[in-house]
């Protein structure tokens, strides 16, 4: 039986994570639970899991885990407990030093997190090498390329995501400008929490992606197709010019369970297979109305601290977008601007992108006031 940690269990990653150990009670057995402030949440899946370790941000009365609590308690949970996999699936900066302790260990990493490869990449990948640590992505596009690139790493020609386009693509004739958050929520294909779902109605996400991917597979040529239906989740063209893609209906337990079982495939009766009397459709991508992956593409060129820029301003961008502070076209405006008043930076340190972090978020939370 397998040991897993499961950073951010309450977040919708997290919910699924458990919903996948639930089909296999007798190879997996969970050992700790990290979560923010979902204390009511947080107390059934430790009455149904019964972990030895807990964090949490709130207070919190545990039935019989050790209890972390406070803005570190999931670093502190990092550090102290062992476990054959960890799932790190805590969204933002926030994820970077649990992420870096549980690196050291040298154990495999289910990551569900971008911001950590996209701001600090080098350094993770840096890090896994030098630890022995095995990191699996669990975003449908990049463990979809994990995949096709499972048996070749060779003569790779090009990294093709797909993107569903979000809620609004196909809706040539709307104006952006006009989007409410309760409009941006609203994924047509996936069952996502807020920020990620602004996120790919942006096609920030994307964005983010394309860095990620180029980080995790060591290439620069990553490109993306817009695909609506969200089958074919991503392609990777080889020198022969032939092409391998995964595709399955949407389901993110998948990926999920994929990182978990690696290198073995399980069943999985939650996934029905492809009904081919269905077509498959792609759309060349409209960078004009959507300009976010081509700034993302920028960043990724200019290197340095450019990318964890993208990062946290739309992280800052998506927050007062759901306040109600900004519209929907500010959110790649704030990007922008971010981009254009701070110095790319070569050398830096984890530290340095929590301060950048903070000087990035203090400036447009107080030009909004």
């Amino acid at each position: 039986m397998k040991t897993v940690a499961v950073f951010g269990s309450t977040g919708s990653i997290g919910v699924q994570t458990l919903n996948v150990v639930r089909r296999f009670p007798h190879a997996y057995k969970v050992v700790a639970l990290a979560a923010g402030n979902n204390t009511a949440l947080l107390a059934e899946q430790e009455a149904e899991f019964s972990p030895d370790y807990i964090s949490t941000t709130a207070a919190y009365n545990s039935i019989s885990a050790r209890v972390f609590t406070g803005t570190d308690g999931a670093e502190k949970l990092a550090e102290e407990v062992d476990a054959d996999i960890f799932v790190m699936a805590i969204s933002g900066l926030a994820a970077l030093s649990p992420l870096f302790k549980i690196i050291k260990k040298g154990k495999r990493v289910a990551l569900a997190n971008k911001e950590a490869i996209v701001c600090a990449g080098d350094i993770v990948t840096d890090e896994a090498k030098r630890y022995g640590t095995e990191i699996i992505p669990v975003d449908s596009e990049h463990s979809a390329v994990f995949q096709c690139l499972r048996e070749e790493r060779k003569n790779v020609k090009k990294v093709v995501l797909t993107a569903s386009g979000g809620p609004f693509y196909a809706c040539h004739s709307m104006d952006l400008r006009q989007i409410t958050p309760e409009m941006a929520i609203k994924h047509p294909t996936w069952n996502m929490g807020r920020k990620i779902s602004v996120d790919s109605a942006t096609m920030v996400n994307k964005g983010l992606e394309i860095i990620e991917a180029a980080r995790l597979f060591g290439t620069s040529n990553v490109d993306y197709i817009i695909h609506p239906e969200s089958i074919i989740h991503s392609m990777v063209e080889f020198n022969d010019n032939s092409t391998l893609a995964l595709m399955s209906y949407p389901n993110m337990e998948l990926a999920i369970q994929y990182a978990l079982t690696y290198p073995e495939r399980e069943k999985n009766d939650g996934v029905k297979p492809f009904d081919f009397k269905k077509n498959l459709t792609f759309v060349l991508p409209d960078e004009i109305r959507f300009p976010a992956p081509k700034i993302a593409k920028e960043c990724l060129r200019l290197g340095g601290t450019a990318p964890a820029i993208y990062s946290i301003a739309d992280e800052v961008g998506v927050g007062l977008f759901l306040s109600k502070k900004i519209k929907f076209t500010d959110i790649c405006g704030i990007i922008e601007e971010a981009l254009s008043i701070n110095e790319i930076e070569r050398d830096f340190s984890i530290e340095r992108l929590k301060e950048l972090d903070r000087e990035i978020s203090q400036y447009f939370r107080r030009s909004m006031d």
